[in-house]
């Protein structure tokens, strides 16, 4: 987890959040996506560093370890008094509408704009930087590859144009 990352989560959220259509824009409340895209990997303190660096692909068993980094975040965070929906977009960063991701849902979970455009706005950072386990991809290659969650129905077509918009 850099500083870079997280700051960039938060700016492009924003851009995400400035790009919406005006009617979708009530359903955000633009403070707490920030806070949250600022904390989302917070809990990734606890992942040891060799997890955290490792060059190449992950074991099955440091993959289980790494998708801890959400819950991690939400329990720690949660001790600290930060507000349930900034826990929640953070607890589910990673989560699928279809409940595929991690951790896995219960009654808490809720797949909404802004969880959609934490989504976006951290896989774009993510892909658009350079990694111990991979090289940068350009504006167009991360926008390609995060289509494929417009496509999947995983982010809607107005939060990637908001995306879009907002990296252009």
């Amino acid at each position: 987890m850099t500083q870079g990352h997280l700051s960039a989560t938060r700016i492009i959220a924003a851009k995400i959040y400035s790009a919406l259509p005006k009617e979708l824009k009530s359903e955000v409340y633009l403070p707490d996506l920030q806070q949250a895209a600022m904390l989302h990997d917070y809990g990734k303190v606890l992942i040891p560093k060799e997890i955290l660096n490792k060059k190449g692909a992950l074991t099955p068993n440091e993959k289980k370890i790494m998708e801890l980094h959400a819950e991690f975040g939400y329990e720690l965070l949660k001790q600290q008094g930060v507000n349930e929906n900034v826990l929640n977009l953070i607890k589910y960063h990673h989560q699928k509408p279809d409940g595929s991701g991690y951790p896995a849902i219960n009654q808490d979970f809720e797949y909404n704009l802004s969880s959609q455009i934490l989504e976006a706005a951290d896989m774009y950072s993510a892909l658009t930087e350079e990694r111990a386990y991979h090289k940068a991809c350009t504006k167009n290659e991360a926008l390609e590859i995060i289509y494929k969650e417009v496509e999947n129905g995983s982010i809607s077509q107005d939060v990637f144009d908001a995306l879009k918009k907002g990296v252009y």
